[in-house]
């Protein structure tokens, strides 16, 4: 499988300022047909402690899915979605996200999403971070995440009461409380 990295390496090391505009999130990294962008992830005030990387995939392409993330922020980048089992929110993992050809997925508060375990340093709003997505025919893709504010649910969103599927779910910045989720 041929592999692509596309190394953001300049802007990892630019000053960033505390708030993540709009134009910043909407920046694009393409290969293979897949486009990914948007890509944010929710404030970690310690390091040790669990975050959650969302983002839009755009399939022009032919039939694909979304295999693996990588992160040198956190011990283990592990794809999830959240289900509701018979009333129950429960975060499962799993092997693959499929995008078909011609569509979208938007991993997003109360659906897929990555988790981001054992972070490695704390996540502050404004930060950014690589995150190295693998696909099954597309390779791999390396995209920046831009870390928004512990309680957000998406850019431009304040993240205190629009938080849709997730209100209920103890959706503290550190994730050790997750209410009623039940994690595989």
């Amino acid at each position: 499988m041929r592999r692509r990295h596309f190394l953001l390496a300049p802007l990892l090391f630019a000053p960033l300022p505390i708030a993540v505009s709009p134009a910043a999130l909407a920046q694009a990294v393409a290969h293979g047909g897949i486009v990914v962008r948007h890509v944010w992830a929710r404030a970690a005030a310690e390091e040790g402690m669990s975050s959650v990387v969302y983002l839009t995939i755009v399939n022009r392409g032919a039939d694909d899915a979304l295999t693996h993330a990588r992160t040198p922020v956190a011990t283990a980048a592990v794809l999830h979605q959240t289900r509701n089992d018979g009333g129950v929110m429960r975060m499962l993992g799993v092997a693959s996200v499929p995008v078909p050809a011609g569509q979208s997925v938007t991993f997003k508060p109360g659906g897929y999403h990555i988790m981001l375990v054992g972070l490695q340093k704390p996540l502050k709003p404004g930060d950014t971070f690589p995150i190295s997505l693998t696909f099954a025919h597309a390779g791999t893709l390396i995209v920046e995440a831009h870390v928004l504010k512990a309680g957000a649910s998406g850019p431009g969103h304040d993240g205190d009461d629009d938080m849709g599927d997730m209100k209920d779910m103890g959706t503290s910045g550190d994730m050790k409380d997750m209410g009623g989720m039940d994690m595989k």
